[in-house]
C-alpha cells in the first residue's frame, strides 16, 4: 500500500455562494507516494502544485475522489504530514531552540525532554549552535533550515514542502536544496516538495511529477536513479531538462 494516494482527484473552487461558478484546480488526478520517497511537483504556477499539497496536508477536501495516508481517508491536518512553507512561520519572540520546542507541547513531554528534542533535532540540520538566536537575526536560508528542524523535532512521517527556497537567492538556494537531499538520504524520511523550477526538481528527487496548466492534470513522471549526477552540465541532468521542457512548454521553467 502507498503511503500516500490520490484517487482520481477533482478540486474546484467556487467563485459563488450559489456554488454555480466553478474554477478547477485539478481534473482527475491520480498521484501516490510510496515511503521513503522524494517526489517534486513540478509545474507552472496555477497547476495545481499548491492545491495538491493542501490536500494532502488535509487543509483542503477533494470536491470528488480520494486522498488517502496509509489507507485512510484524510479528513484534516495532522501531525503525521508536517507542512514547510515558504514564509517561515517562526514566533519572533522566541528562541530558535523556543520555536521548535513550542512545536512539541500537548505530546505529554516535559519541558526538559521538549527542549532535547529540540537541540536534537537543530544538530541534524546543522543549526546546534543558532540555537539562543532569536529568528530576526538569522537569514532566510537558517530560517528554513529551523522549519525543517521543527519537522523532524515532530517527527512527521511526511515532510509536506511549498516552495521553501524560492524567496532566497540562487547560491543560497542551490546549497539548500543539496543539504536537504543529503538530510532525506540520511532520515529516510518522506518527502513532497513544491517546485516550479525544472533546476530544483532534478537536484533534489527521486521522482519528478509534472503538472499541466490549469486545470492540473499529471502531464509526466520520471524516476531519477540515485547515483544519477544532478548537476545541470552533466549529459544525463541536462537530458532530463530538454525532456521536461519538451512536455510542457513553458518558458520560465
Amino acid at each position: 500500500m502507498a503511503l500516500i494516494q490520490l484517487e482520481s482527484v477533482t478540486k474546484a473552487f467556487f467563485a459563488d455562494r450559489a456554488c454555480t461558478q466553478a474554477v478547477i484546480a485539478l481534473d482527475r488526478v491520480d498521484l501516490t507516494v510510496e515511503e521513503g520517497e522524494f517526489v517534486s511537483l513540478l509545474g507552472p504556477s496555477g497547476c495545481g502544485k499548491t492545491v495538491t499539497l493542501g490536500l494532502i496536508a488535509g487543509f483542503e477536501r477533494p470536491t470528488e475522489g480520494s486522498v488517502l495516508f496509509r489507507g485512510r481517508p484524510v479528513e484534516g491536518p495532522g501531525p503525521e504530514r508536517g507542512v514547510v512553507f515558504q514564509e517561515y512561520s517562526l514566533f519572533p519572540w522566541l528562541t530558535v531552540r523556543g520555536n521548535i520546542a513550542y512545536a512539541l507541547r500537548g505530546r505529554g513531554l516535559s519541558r526538559a525532554a521538549r527542549l532535547a528534542a529540540a537541540d536534537d533535532a537543530l544538530a541534524r540540520v546543522g543549526m546546534a549552535e543558532f540555537a539562543d538566536r532569536r529568528p530576526n537575526l538569522l537569514s532566510g536560508g537558517m530560517k528554513q533550515r529551523v522549519a525543517i528542524a521543527r519537522l523532524l523535532a515532530m517527527d512527521s512521517a511526511v515532510m509536506l514542502m511549498d516552495e521553501p527556497f524560492s524567496a532566497l537567492d540562487e547560491q543560497t538556494r542551490a546549497r539548500l536544496d543539496d543539504s536537504l537531499r543529503q538530510l532525506w538520504r540520511r532520515e529516510g524520511k518522506t518527502v513532497v516538495f513544491v517546485t516550479h523550477s525544472i533546476a530544483e526538481a532534478i537536484a533534489v528527487s527521486s521522482r519528478i511529477v509534472l503538472f499541466s496548466g490549469s486545470p492540473g492534470r499529471v502531464a509526466g513522471q520520471w524516476r531519477l536513479p540515485d547515483d544519477m549526477p544532478r548537476d545541470l552540465d552533466a549529459p544525463e541532468a541536462r537530458a532530463l531538462r530538454d525532456e521536461i521542457r519538451s512536455r510542457l512548454e513553458v518558458p520560465d521553467l
